[in-house]
């Protein structure tokens, strides 16, 4: 029988407790589970953990009683226990939600999260000791079983492909990840992982006016679904968002939040990634439903001081003032409520990034958002030279696309698209859902995303790109869904990606903070990358370096705040780094 430990989302109030219990787990042969539920089926027993929520839970009712279960199932971990009698690990077909849960079933431990990767789970395997199972990689870590260490493989995921990571993957030697769509396996201590969910390609026969029904249909559906003890939605007064708030408002009274930056609109200049400022879209938008419309405006200072606590809440370094104003936001969010919708995942299931249809971006043979590789290894000190960066993202690259099917019927907009889309659900996506929900956990805020619906997905991953993209409108068919339900300013606005800091203000201060860690001589900062480039970086507030790090708006200032990141990491969990 294997020795494992789950951990999944430990309320902060109960963390001491647990960790206390963690310090004698090597002592123990038992099983151990926060926060498990036992339920006794037949003379047998489970033992069950489950994070997130199932958002089809009447249907799987009706489904299980159709099996012969004739009792009313209770609770969630009792439903997934009867679907594992009824399914076993078909189950995973019948589930439609954001989750991640463990059942320990005696025979076996069957460990899984959702199609689309909104709960994570990261994973240790240690030899006497068995196999460790976690929502947070600190977790892990705390039980002492697992040493910090970063590696040549860890390093070339943090330096060329961050702050995404491999989802199967961590920065730690032997903490591994369970992908999006896969279930894992355990049975005397051997491990099992299983895709058991992949968008496929088949053909679409809807017509344009079918296609535009079922589309709206599917959302409304989807939010209708998630808008249960949930009446709020942040607004950015973008089409993702205003569509949430308009759908909520059909239903009732509705509470919409905003953020903005501290002397943002004096020093703003669009470009082709942020073309407008959201304040006049949001009091359409505002107006319109009739909400109850809260503007938070976060400080420079404020958003400096969250990029520690926001690096805490990730485990790892990350997307930099977006991470920090997220988490600001949510802890202000958190006053008022506990659950709130979001727009997220829109932009990867509809094709709503540049790259789905820019041509300077559509044909790269790499991953897009990564344009900055040349420049990044410029960066890097020379013990990292023989790192093969290179060869390392054309694999990564490689390997996520391998398993994609194209029709013949697919024109070569179609095959891009369906590139473009693998390429954000398993790398883009997977960042941004990654913050969300780790920004909103520790703030204790549920952030709920009914764009990334699994049958959301299945049918828009079909729409031909010529209907999909229609009127040469990133993310058409959406927009033409729901223009009858939103000002026409709102229905046909340029995307516009989660706002950040344009105070040039915010540069001063991450100049100062990333000053004080290259004095430092003792900063993993100076392993890893060139002193000289370093201070030139820091001298021009980031303007040495010319192209986005990473995505669309992560230049500059968020450089110099990713980079202090990195170093704070390294203080604070004290890594053992091996680049030989």
């Amino acid at each position: 029988m294997s020795n494992y430990l789950a951990v999944l989302n430990i309320p902060k109030n109960a963390e001491n407790q647990w960790l206390h219990k963690l310090s004698n787990v090597t002592k123990s042969n038992h099983h151990m589970l926060s926060h498990f539920t036992t339920i006794k089926v037949m003379n047998e027993v489970y033992h069950v953990v489950f994070d997130g929520e199932l958002y089809n839970e009447a249907e799987l009712k009706a489904a299980l009683r159709h099996k012969g279960v004739e009792r009313d199932v209770a609770s969630t971990e009792e439903m997934l226990v009867y679907a594992y009698r009824a399914w076993g690990h078909g189950m995973m077909n019948h589930l439609l939600g954001a989750f991640a849960f463990v059942i320990d079933a005696g025979k076996e431990v069957f460990v899984a999260k959702d199609q689309m990767g909104l709960r994570p789970i990261f994973y240790a395997q240690k030899k006497g000791m068995g196999i460790i199972i976690a929502s947070r990689i600190k977790d892990i870590l705390a039980t002492k079983a697992i040493k910090p260490i970063v590696d040549r493989k860890g390093i070339r995921e943090l330096l060329s492909l961050g702050p995404s990571i491999s989802e199967n993957m961590t920065l730690y030697k032997g903490i591994a990840a369970l992908p999006m769509g896969h279930y894992m396996v355990i049975k005397k201590n051997r491990i099992q992982i299983k895709k058991y969910y992949e968008p496929i390609s088949k053909p679409h026969f809807d017509t344009y006016e079918d296609t535009t029904a079922h589309v709206k249909y599917l959302v409304e559906d989807a939010i209708k679904r998630q808008s249960k003890d949930c009446d709020a939605t942040f607004l950015s007064g973008g089409l993702d968002s205003s569509i949430i708030a308009a759908c909520l408002a059909k239903q009732g009274k509705v509470s919409t939040y905003s953020l903005d930056y501290e002397g943002n609109s004096d020093s703003f200049k669009g470009n082709m990634y942020q073309v407008s400022l959201d304040d006049e879209y949001i009091k359409l938008m505002a107006e319109l439903t009739d909400s109850k419309h809260t503007k938070f405006t976060i400080t420079q200072e404020e958003l400096r001081d969250e990029l520690i606590p926001a690096l805490a809440a990730r485990d790892l370094p990350g997307m930099a003032d977006v991470d920090s104003a997220l988490l600001w936001l949510c802890k202000q969010v958190k006053k008022d409520r506990s659950v709130i919708m979001s727009g997220e995942c829109s932009d990867e299931v509809f094709g709503g990034y540049p790259w789905f249809y820019r041509e300077e971006l559509a044909h790269l043979d790499t991953f897009p958002w990564l344009r900055s590789t040349e420049e990044r290894k410029k960066l890097f000190n020379e013990t990292l030279s023989g790192m093969d960066i290179d060869g390392y993202l054309k694999k990564q690259y490689k390997q996520t696309l391998k398993d994609i099917t194209f029709l013949d019927s697919d024109s070569e907009e179609d095959k891009r698209a369906r590139i473009h889309t693998i390429l954000c659900l398993h790398w883009f996506m997977q960042t941004l859902v990654t913050r969300q929900v780790c920004m909103g956990n520790d703030a204790e805020v549920v952030i709920r995303a009914p764009f990334a619906d699994v049958r959301i997905l299945d049918y828009v991953y079909n729409i031909p790109w010529e209907m999909k993209f229609l009127n040469q409108e990133e993310k058409g068919i959406l927009r033409k869904a729901f223009e009858n339900e939103l000002p026409d300013e709102v229905a046909h606005r340029k995307k516009n990606p989660f706002p950040k800091t344009h105070n040039p203000k915010y540069c001063e201060l991450m100049k100062e903070k990333l000053q004080c860690s290259y004095d430092d001589p003792n900063s993993v900062l100076h392993l890893l990358f060139d002193d000289e480039a370093l201070k030139e970086l820091i001298e021009t507030g980031g303007a040495a370096f010319p192209l986005p790090w990473y995505g669309q708006l992560m230049s500059g200032p968020q450089l110099l705040a990713y980079l202090y990141q990195i170093d704070q990491w390294f203080k604070t969990v004290k890594p053992t780094l091996r680049l030989s």
